[in-house]
């Protein structure tokens, strides 16, 4: 007797699920023995001693070297899993779990010992449905699972991710975006009473959440990339005369350059707006239209005289102006060659609309190339022979953008985001900024959109725009400092509320002042720096 005819007979012998046996005991790798049967085989090893292997799992295992391969013998028989669903083998440095649904893959190192502590099978993420494969930047190693992913560098550890900020991260292309390898497990926070899931990367972070949907990506500043600020100017734009005054007011454009920042946050640029509005008397500024300005026949020397005040100012001018006709028109333009952006009167329900023309502005063209009114009227184009490359507005310079077939019609149904027009299925650029959809607040960049903005801020940089550099940020240090300042600050005030004399108040009081800017600066230095 032998071990392997000792499990054999365990197992049932010939009238178990083995069957008979095909062959007798023949030398395996690495001084290991095997035996064939009918439905499968057993391995032994003297590391390991006799089990089974058979079926999916067994044809997965043989596929990657079986006992040849760096995953060893197997030391466990294919057993049930926890939900009564899957099936496993152990082996010596992996393990193979199969479900009906996903098919077997080998799962090891690392990555297996992460989603063992996540619960293996029963955790959030599921079965695998990949083996562990080395990801595109032949760094990182990563398994997929069936409601997520594991990511692994060796910087970086094992860590999951999954749900929406998984997909946004998938969007960005993985590990490739500008945001890197996860660092950590996505974590739970309670802000203003809204619940979050908060995913931090090598170099920003994504956080959903969860009462509204929204997901925020934020790129923070590192060596190889670090972060810009571009400063913004606003002009209030009336006639000669001051009439048709543009409606507009610092808190309504600070709304729209907050709504900028959220969205430019993942491409690493954040706008300053130093709270003014300055005037200016201009008839021809103040009347241009919301499109087709190019046409207009002094629309070279307005443009030319917009341009000369961003180069004065050395920052983006954003004027604010009411428009050719009786009532303030709505909307704005912008593009590449424009140092200048055109708004119009402030709309609350329309916060996408600077961020959409500052995308403009930073070279990126809509994702449409065709606008239709209806539904009909896309498919008549689509079945009368209309190519599909005309929908893609911009092919030319962003490749992750699917074409774009806009229908005004559909334009506000938030919850479509895929079509079928013609015979053609169409993934809409709903979310995207650069869209016509109404995205609900979601507007969002791709991973070439970002690399355009870069580029582009750069080359306005070398030409009029004073970009500030915002470097990598020492964390531990610049948290410290501001603790201390901040119990200087308790002090300070202390000895303020106790103080009888008025001139010795006044002092502290004017030290309490500069030490809150002082904070507030090294708080914003922090936020940027991905601290907080």
């Amino acid at each position: 007797m032998t071990a392997i005819s000792d499990k054999y007979a365990q197992l049932g012998g010939a009238s178990g699920f083995l069957g008979a046996a095909v062959g007798g005991e023949v030398a395996a790798a690495n001084g290991g023995k095997k035996q064939e049967f009918q439905n499968g085989a057993i391995y032994w090893h003297a590391r390991t001693g006799a089990f089974e292997v058979h079926g999916m799992i067994r044809a997965r295992w043989l596929a990657l070297g079986g006992d040849a391969s760096p995953f060893g013998y197997p030391i466990s028989d294919e057993t049930t899993a926890a939900d009564g669903v899957g099936k496993f083998n152990h082996f010596e440095h992996a393990s193979v779990y199969w479900h009906p649904s996903t098919g077997a893959y080998e799962i090891h190192g690392l990555i297996r010992e992460r989603w063992r502590t996540m619960g293996a099978e029963l955790s959030l993420l599921g079965y695998p449905m990949t083996n562990e494969s080395t990801a595109p930047d032949g760094i990182g190693r990563y398994n997929h699972f069936q409601k997520g992913s594991i990511y692994w560098t060796p910087a970086t550890g094992a860590h999951e991710v999954y749900g929406a900020i998984r997909e946004r991260w998938a969007e960005l292309r993985w590990e490739r975006s500008v945001i890197g390898y996860p660092v950590s497990a996505p974590y739970d926070e309670l802000r203003n009473r809204q619940p979050y899931i908060v995913a931090r990367f090598q170099h920003g972070k994504i956080e959903h959440n969860l009462g509204t949907g929204q997901l925020h990506v934020e790129k923070f500043a590192s060596a190889a990339l670090i972060n810009y600020a571009v400063p913004i100017v606003a002009y209030q734009v009336s006639d000669n005369d001051g009439g048709r005054r543009c409606e507009i007011t610092p808190d309504g454009a600070r709304q729209w350059v907050d709504e900028a920042n959220r969205v430019f946050a993942v491409a690493g640029v954040r706008f300053t707006y130093d709270g003014l509005l300055r005037e200016m008397r201009d008839t021809e500024v103040n009347s241009l239209p919301a499109g087709n300005v190019e046409s207009l026949p002094r629309w070279p020397t307005i443009k030319a005289r917009l341009d000369a005040l961003a180069a004065q100012h050395r920052s983006v001018v954003v004027i604010y102006r009411f428009g050719p006709d009786a009532y303030s028109v709505g909307g704005g333009f912008s593009w590449s060659n424009m140092d200048f952006v055109a708004m119009s009167f402030f709309d609350p329900n329309a916060l996408g609309v600077l961020p959409h023309e500052l995308g403009h502005h930073f070279g990126l063209p809509h994702t449409h190339g065709m606008s239709f009114a209806t539904l009909r009227e896309a498919t008549d184009y689509l079945l009368s022979g209309g190519p599909i490359d005309e929908l893609d507005g911009d092919r030319t310079l962003i490749d992750d953008t699917p074409p774009d077939p806009y229908i005004a019609e559909l334009g506000s149904a938030i919850e479509i985001h895929a079509l079928s027009l013609g015979g053609h299925a169409f993934s809409l650029a709903r979310r995207n900024i650069m869209s016509y959809w109404n995205h609900g607040g979601t507007g969002r960049l791709t991973h070439s959109q970002i690399l355009r903005i870069r580029q582009i801020v750069q080359e306005r940089r070398a030409r009029y725009l004073n970009v500030t550099d915002i470097l990598p940020v020492d964390c531990p240090t610049l948290m410290q400092e501001i603790a201390a300042q901040q119990q200087r600050l308790t002090e300070l005030i202390r000895e303020r509320d106790a103080e009888l004399n008025p001139l010795r108040r006044r002092q502290l009081t004017n030290a309490i002042s500069r030490l809150r800017s002082q904070i507030r600066n090294r708080l914003n230095r922090a936020q940027l720096g991905g601290c907080l």
